[in-house]
């Protein structure tokens, strides 16, 4: 399976943290680094933080698992990932 899908799934389930990310992959946060990035800046995953970009936990399927909603008073949200519409129909293909 390519790196990109297997990436992908693990985020899909949940918003997850780059490091809860790594743990899962059985890798390091550091070795996902550049990985992640590429996958931001291509579109595929998203920052998952209340009131940015489309991920406002307000119309957010996934606010029920979020740990960053309804927390205001939590201090600095967490650095979780999400997937965004095209990271969900890359893994949508057969």
């Amino acid at each position: 399976m390519p790196l990109l899908k297997t990436v992908l799934q693990a985020v899909a389930g949940e918003p997850l943290t780059p490091a809860e990310l790594a743990g899962r992959l059985g890798s390091t946060p550091q070795a996902l680094e550049g990985m992640l990035l590429t996958l931001e800046r291509s579109g595929y995953v998203q920052a998952a933080q209340p009131q940015s970009g489309d991920c406002q936990c307000g119309p957010c399927a996934l606010k029920s698992l979020c740990r960053n909603a309804d927390d205001e008073d939590a201090g600095t949200p967490l650095p979780l990932l999400r997937l965004t519409p095209r990271g969900e129909r890359y893994l949508a293909r057969p």
